[in-house]
């Protein structure tokens, strides 16, 4: 029997802080990362490949350069296959991206077994980002999620004029500001070469409502 067919499911985030880089010996190394998931910062694996490394390398800014030179050194040495470079360990911080919409797909949980490395909440860089926090409560946060990442482009900046009208209130302007930046999230996915189908989901507009919303609210902000 066939097995059905794959069909990935595209998510964007916009904020990327990597703790550790994974090479291996393929054209393919893992970010070991924190992202903005459902409103709470994350630990996920990220794969890429070399040239989409460089990307996230030169958006970095200064400190994407400076990491780059040692990434280079690292890979004109001889270095065991994997080598693990730990970037806040050896350069004091995150590597930061933001400003700039990555568009990642195909989640996965690892399996319980694999959690046991980091079952030490002093091994888990997200505690110390948020600065400690509660055990973790739910199926989706005790286990590590996978993803590959697809296309990243700068984020394009989204200031709309603020209406001055009596009769719209403080939490309408807020709902429809975040539907219109939907919106705009989908128009930045098309011109990126997203399909319509896909374009909509990297941007969580795919019910015909919701779309239909999000571009009546970027009217109104225009």
């Amino acid at each position: 029997m066939d097995s059905p067919q794959y069909t990935p499911y595209y998510i964007q985030i916009n904020e990327l802080y990597i703790d550790t880089v994974v090479i291996d010996d393929t054209e393919f190394i893992t970010l070991w990362c924190f992202t903005v998931l459902d409103d709470e910062y994350k630990f996920i694996y990220l794969g890429c490949d070399f040239t989409q490394f460089n990307q996230i390398l030169i958006g970095a800014g200064e400190k994407g350069k400076e990491i780059a030179l040692h990434m280079a050194n690292v890979l004109n040495s001889e270095h065991d296959s994997p080598t693990l470079v730990p970037i806040k360990e050896q350069f004091d911080d995150y590597l930061e991206l933001t400003g700039f919409d990555l568009v990642v797909y195909e989640p996965l949980a690892v399996d319980d077994e694999f959690e046991d490395e980091y079952d030490d909440d002093d091994d888990l860089p997200l505690e110390q980002l948020l600065g400690g926090g509660s055990k973790r409560s739910d199926n989706t946060s005790q286990k590590y999620l996978i993803y590959q990442l697809d296309k990243l482009y700068p984020s394009k900046v989204f200031e709309p004029e603020k209406l001055q009208r009596e009769n719209m209130t403080e939490q309408f302007e807020d709902d429809s500001l975040e539907l219109a930046q939907l919106y705009y999230d989908y128009l930045n996915a098309s011109e990126n070469g997203y399909s319509e189908c896909e374009a909509r989901q990297v941007a969580g507009l795919e019910k015909d409502l919701f779309f239909r919303m999000a571009r009546k609210a970027a009217d109104l902000w225009s």
